[in-house]
């Protein structure tokens, strides 16, 4: 939800015509939190007013977090950052209200202009690095950092919709068991579990959306959710583009492991060294953009831009997690970087990381996927099922119950390293059965998947460190399945070198 998206929709007869002490003029989007509109206080000062939906309004805890969050951000004073002016988390439906950008998103401008060229990047990373200082600071996390949520203004660009994820998290991870975010540029511990989002999974979104300013495309693509979150979990990131001058400061972001990720104050000392070196005192210059981006955040600024009924981002929160098509580019893309760069997302020689069909759920903790896929940690939600599907646990009563499949299960690899993602897959079962994984006799795995509507399941084992604090220790392992319905258990083994 842009705030600097100038589209404004008329106001429909279900909305307010005022929140607070604003006077709405029209819709600027809707998302998973609620609605988003251009509002005007009394001395004609333009806000974006973002109303929170009904369903976390009913809940007394969300209000209590909410209230607390806002309070935060209210302390975040960052230059780069569109600050809360107000706020009311008591009123019928609780609602804030922030400065009001007329600026394009990242996401628009580089579909409208192109990449952006090296310099102009750091630019872009010095303000935005400076923004989730600034927010980390205040004791926030974003938790949602991407190209729509960053505004490109002239005088630095500024990061918005901070504030409110952590609030609705709760709510909307109790109600429908999704991670809060977005895929394609979400850290990979906040894809297995919101709960382990921490200040450096800012960093890795950091590093995802300058990877799109720097090429057009994210770390993570695919056609579906459950496809970027399949690569998310098993894949380096889609570096095609990436100039190499910048290659280093984004694997730096993009590491698997948020202890080895700089800070965003490191990342801005880094950034500042870099800006000098290269002459960059922009406060007395214009932006190191090129004459279309410049052209284009005009044009917002003097409300001139038109709408383009096509323009729309190309993100999808797991809110809505049917689809994040492929970014259209509007430029050529850049060749490859050279071998050096690649060599550091850990791509063995020969070409990308063979894909492999992993059960997002189970890898990644992430149940919005897990419709797609069929599986959950453990927890399909009844009503989420698609009408006339059998219950996670078999048939439901009194139904004719179908002769059990005995399936066959297989490891997509039976030796590697400790960070290697073993898989079990298991085809030839019956839909709906949930699946115990242990590993060498030990307990089973708190994750559960379920055998999808093709008779299959897919588990990646330690993914979540559900086994192993951290790596998983050289030796020979054993994994023992257990499929709810069968008698006998199934069994593979691998074996895990020293290095």
């Amino acid at each position: 939800m842009p705030s600097g998206d100038v589209k404004i929709e008329p106001l429909a007869p279900q909305d307010p015509s005022r929140v607070g002490g604003y006077t709405l003029l029209g819709r600027l989007g809707t998302g998973a939190m609620g609605r988003v509109y251009l509002g005007r206080s009394a001395s004609g000062r333009l806000v974006a007013v973002k109303t929170i939906r009904s369903e976390f309004a009913a809940d007394p805890d969300f209000r209590t977090r909410f209230a607390h969050e806002v309070t935060a951000a209210g302390r975040v004073s960052g230059v780069y950052t569109a600050g809360v002016v107000a706020s009311d988390p008591d009123a019928e439906i609780p609602w804030l209200a922030t400065a009001y950008i007329p600026a394009p998103s990242l996401d628009q401008l580089v579909r409208a202009c192109g990449p952006l060229p090296t310099e102009a990047l750091r630019w872009l990373a010095a303000g935005c690095a400076e923004a989730l200082a600034s927010i980390h600071q205040a004791g926030l996390v974003h938790r949602d950092l991407k190209p729509s949520n960053v505004l490109v203004a002239a005088d630095g660009p500024r990061v918005i919709d901070f504030g409110v994820a952590r609030a609705t998290e709760r709510v909307t991870v109790t109600a429908t068991h999704q991670a809060v975010g977005t895929p394609a540029y979400m850290a990979p511990e906040q894809a297995r579990d919101s709960r382990q989002t921490v200040a450096a999974s800012d960093v890795f979104s950091l590093g995802s959306t300058l990877l799109y300013a720097a090429t057009g495309h994210p770390p993570y693509a695919g056609d579906s959710v459950t496809d970027v979150l399949i690569r998310l979990a098993t894949e380096p990131p889609d570096l095609t583009g990436l100039p190499e001058e910048a290659a280093e400061l984004m694997l730096d972001c993009l590491d698997r492991d948020p202890a080895a990720r700089p800070t965003a104050a490191a990342l801005l000392a880094r950034l500042a060294e870099e800006l000098e070196e290269h002459g960059g005192e922009y406060a007395l210059r214009p932006a190191p953009l090129p004459t279309a981006a410049r052209e284009l955040i005009e044009e917002y600024r003097q409300g001139e831009r038109k709408p383009e009924p096509e323009e729309e981002p190309v993100e999808r929160t797991l809110d809505s997690p049917t689809s994040v098509g492929r970014p259209r580019r509007s430029a050529e893309p850049r060749p490859a970087p050279v071998s050096s760069a690649r060599r550091r997302t850990g791509e063995p020689r020969g070409g990308r990381t063979p894909r492999v069909v992993v059960t997002a759920a189970a890898v990644l903790g992430v149940a919005g996927a897990a419709l797609l896929l069929g599986v959950v940690l453990g927890r399909t939600s009844g009503d989420r099922r698609p009408a006339g599907s059998p219950p996670a646990g078999g048939p439901p009563p009194g139904a004719v119950r179908q002769p059990e499949r005995p399936g066959t299960i297989a490891l997509n690899q039976t030796f590697g390293d400790g960070n290697t993602a073993f898989v079990v897959s298991g085809t030839g079962f019956t839909p709906g059965r949930k699946v115990t994984i242990r590993l060498d006799a030990g307990p089973p795995s708190p994750y559960t998947p379920v055998v999808d509507f093709g008779g299959a399941f897919n588990y990646a084992i330690n993914q979540s460190h559900e086994f192993f604090p951290g790596k998983i220790p050289p030796g020979s392992h054993h994994v023992t399945v257990t499929v709810a319905g069968l008698s006998r258990q199934l069994a593979a083994a691998f074996t895990v070198n020293r290095l």
